[in-house]
């Protein structure tokens, strides 16, 4: 079994994989970590032979990690890495090395599920869109604030603001109600992101013929705008069983 490990900015995701199935999966607050994750995995603790990982969070953690997986599992993990190419897929940025982890694993996870052009929009902590052309170039990204970002930013640098967090769906309709107006004002931040994203695709690639792949914790409050977007909630995970394929991306 393969215990696979997407540690993000707020949240660790993990999951246990057996061959092509998965046997157990879940998802944590970074600050619960790795205690939590203990008790998680303590029924597949004897079956883990291998450890792959997914960080954004720096060199610290991943030692923290490795002592942890070394010390509980008796198995040394590997730590993907971005690089200049994966498969099919090349990176575009002029230093891979340099594009957040996270993206790339989400850029090739996607190219190989839909095998054409495509943009990936991942809503976590940040915002992030990637265009892929249809012969697996990445034609480059744009980074933005979350959701949470944007809204913590604004109540925090205004007096008179005061939010509904409870709101799960976004609309782009002109609001009557200053938290409905806010939620409006993000939609209509988010959507024309993704929107420029579409448009530079189709200039970059002349191609008019794409897929959208979303995914993060808030992907579902913009599936509504593009309901023929896949939602795909493991993308960095399918990544990283993706460049197994491919040691050269991990160390």
């Amino acid at each position: 079994m393969i215990l696979e490990i997407d540690m993000g900015n707020t949240r660790l995701k993990w999951r246990v994989r057996y061959q092509q199935a998965t046997v157990a999966q879940s998802a944590i607050g970074v600050e619960e970590s790795l205690g939590l994750l203990v008790d998680k995995i303590e029924p597949y603790r004897n079956a883990i032979s291998a450890v792959s990982v997914a960080s954004v969070v720096g060199e610290l953690f991943e030692q923290r990690l490795a002592d942890w997986s070394i010390g509980y599992l008796d198995v040394l993990p590997v730590f993907a890495r971005s690089s200049a190419i994966c498969g099919l897929v090349r990176n575009g940025y002029h230093n891979p090395q340099a594009l957040g982890v996270d993206r790339w694993l989400g850029i090739v996870a996607a190219y190989r599920l839909v095998s054409a052009a495509c943009i990936v929009v991942s809503c976590g902590t940040a915002v992030t869109v990637d265009l892929i052309a249809r012969n697996g170039k990445h034609m480059g990204g744009f980074i933005a604030p979350g959701l949470n970002l944007v809204l913590d930013s604004l109540t925090s640098g205004t007096r008179q603001i005061k939010l509904d967090r409870t709101v799960t769906g976004l609309d782009l309709s002109p609001a009557a109600a200053t938290s409905e107006a806010v939620y409006s004002a993000c939609a209509a931040m988010l959507t024309g992101l993704v929107d420029n994203g579409v448009r530079q695709l189709r200039r970059l690639d002349q191609n008019s013929e794409f897929q959208m792949v979303f995914t993060g914790g808030d992907a579902g409050k913009l599936l509504s705008f593009y309901p023929q977007a896949r939602l795909v909630p493991d993308l960095v995970l399918d990544g990283l069983a993706c460049v197994l394929d491919y040691p050269q991306q991990l160390e």
